[in-house]
């Protein structure tokens, strides 16, 4: 069995690595690229706290004057540890979703307290927010980072989707979801998904991949990488 992985290059290492353990086989090509960006925030301690919806938006952090008590409200577990190796001592994890993350900030902090700091991409989903604003909290938005497409697949992948080497695919992003059915459509290499099994992080992900025809989608029980490998292991027995 192999998987195609399409995350950033070393998101996708890190997997490689989990599905090595799980004698599992793998090709990497990914589909985003993470590119940092200089933002400076010139008053940290006006804040609150401070929310992420991606590890990839922790970079924001690094050689910053962030104190180090300072909340930190995380997506997941793998952005909580990230922080945590930071150095900072209050992360607080949403063990899921974007959706999860906001209800847990609105659930946990109350507006009159100041406002909230969110550090994201340059293509976030502006739902976080959006609810927050409504649950009456300030929101000042900061990106930090632009995950920048790659609209093709490595030459090595394209010759093993034809050779029907791939198995199946890992998509942990609606955007990442998109621009795999571009490419695929684009290099006209529909035929190659018949055989192709999607393991998608959750039913966003999975929603963008119905214009094309698989031979299954499957959806994590829950929006972390544990539950992915739970899956293509269960695929795998």
């Amino acid at each position: 069995m192999k998987i195609l992985l399409t995350r950033p290059i070393e998101d996708s290492q890190k997997v490689a690595n989990e599905l090595k353990k799980l004698n599992i086989g793998f090709e990497i090509s990914p589909l985003l690229e993470i590119q940092k960006k200089l933002n400076v925030i010139p008053d940290y301690e006006k804040y609150q706290a401070i929310i992420l919806t991606s590890k990839h938006a922790a970079l924001g952090l690094i050689d910053t004057n962030v104190k180090k008590s300072m909340a930190i409200y995380c997506v997941g577990d793998a952005t909580s540890s990230f922080i945590v190796r930071l150095g900072f001592l209050n992360a607080v994890s949403a063990s899921g979703d974007a959706s999860d993350l906001t209800k847990l900030a609105i659930k946990n902090l109350t507006p009159s307290d100041g406002p909230i700091l969110y550090l994201c991409g340059q293509n976030a989903n502006s739902n976080t927010n959006d609810k927050l604003e409504l649950s009456g909290f300030t929101v000042d938005v900061s990106i930090v980072y632009e995950a920048k497409e790659i609209q093709s697949l490595s030459k090595t992948v394209i010759k093993s989707l034809k050779k029907k080497e791939i198995n199946g695919v890992f998509l942990y992003s609606p955007r990442s979801a998109r621009i795999l059915c571009d490419v695929i459509k684009r290099l006209n290499l529909q035929k190659m998904s018949h055989g192709l099994v999607v393991y998608c992080l959750s039913s966003a992900v999975a929603n963008e991949v119905k214009n094309l025809i698989w031979k299954d989608v499957r959806i994590a029980q829950k929006p972390n990488n544990l539950e992915m490998l739970a899956l293509v292991g269960e695929y795998n027995i």
